[in-house]
């Protein structure tokens, strides 16, 4: 228990520090993030290589404290994450690989694993090369939409990549999920879905992205169920040192609260970033503040740190003091999209502090 005192108080000290920083979902060209499109190829050469490289491991380890200070005054939460990638590659001529991932978290305050498996493997899957540019991927893996806006969640199912000079991705399968973790029950559970996304590069540093999804019979709150569509349209650019993004995203979903009130189903976030923290190089950082407004049922699942329901401001910043070690800390302050206690919107006023080791 000592250990795990000194974890939170750890991570709660890092909130205090002006240029820490906190890993978010940096704003990339759509479909050419190697942590969420099946490339068929390593992603990059640190990772530990056995067997004469028929087996590869890599992955990150997290310690991780939050404070909640509204809507749940008082709430502290503290975790440590183990992101453990595995990769086996059976034809060595060829770039196929069985991948494979674990992610064990465990809650520092009370000593216990979270979730009903002790080391979940998330995802497991296939993926390479089947002709020329184009890839494909099948099994259970992580789904992600141009910018994280409608997908960021695993699925089971398969996808092809076309990667040439307009990169399109065209996916089906199904998935179970609460739609950005609403609590009216609007939900999937074991569904098909399908997707299609694209990206148009506008010049060398800025791009145009956009995805469509249908999700089969959605759970609704009338008991019934019907199925639903979602789209997503966003942009990315590179000014020098600086980073900026905006995507929007809705879907057809009409949904009300018991007192009558509209669940929103559309969102909004945009991002700039200042530098770039790269892992590779000591004392590099970054600062970024992004704007979001982020309604339940915009999307499946939206990636960023807490933004369902929330519309408000983030600022934060990331710092890489040793190679392979990254820290930081934001802030996020804001209201509730759509009110989850009564009738008024609530405040959400959210500090974090996060320690990374990758390997």
């Amino acid at each position: 228990m000592k250990v795990q005192k000194k974890l939170v108080a750890v991570c709660a000290a890092l909130t205090a520090l002006p240029a820490l920083a906190v890993d978010t979902v940096t704003p990339q060209p759509v479909l050419t993030d190697s942590e969420t499109v099946n490339t068929g190829a390593s992603r990059d050469d640190g990772k530990i290589r056995l067997f004469n490289d028929l087996v590869t491991v890599d992955g990150e380890l997290r310690v991780r404290g939050d404070k909640i200070i509204d809507p749940e005054p008082d709430r502290t939460d503290a975790h440590f994450n183990a992101n453990v990638w595995l990769r086996v590659k059976p034809l060595k001529e060829k770039d196929w690989e069985i991948v494979t991932q674990l992610e064990p978290q465990i809650n520092l305050k009370t000593g216990k694993f979270n979730g009903d498996q002790d080391v979940p493997m998330n995802k497991l899957y296939l993926e390479g090369t089947v002709y020329d540019k184009v890839k494909a991927r099948v099994g259970k893996y992580g789904a992600f939409s141009s910018y994280g806006r409608v997908f960021d969640n695993e699925v089971t199912g398969g996808e092809l990549f076309f990667d040439y000079r307009m990169p399109v991705k065209v996916a089906a399968g199904r998935l179970t999920k609460h739609l950005n973790d609403n609590p009216f029950g609007i939900e999937v559970r074991r569904e098909k879905f399908a997707y299609a996304q694209a990206s148009v590069p506008v010049s060398e540093n800025a791009n145009v992205g956009a995805t469509v999804a249908y999700v089969d019979d959605i759970k609704r709150r009338n008991g019934g169920a019907k199925g639903g569509v979602f789209g997503e349209l966003g942009a990315d650019a590179k000014f020098g040192d600086f980073r900026t993004m905006l995507a929007v995203s809705k879907s057809n979903i009409k949904e009300h609260t018991d007192s009558g009130k509209k669940i929103a189903n559309e969102g909004v976030l945009t991002q700039v970033r200042y530098k770039q923290a790269d892992w590779s190089v000591r004392n590099s950082w970054d600062v970024y503040a992004n704007y979001r407004r982020v309604g339940f049922l915009s999307g499946v699942s939206s990636v960023e740190d807490y933004s369902k329901n929330v519309q408000g401001f983030q600022l934060g910043a990331n710092w890489i003091p040793y190679k392979n070690f990254k820290v930081g800390a934001f802030y996020l302050t804001g209201k509730e999209v759509t009110p989850t206690a009564g009738n008024d919107k609530r405040d959400v006023n959210v500090v974090r502090g996060q320690v990374e080791y990758k390997f």
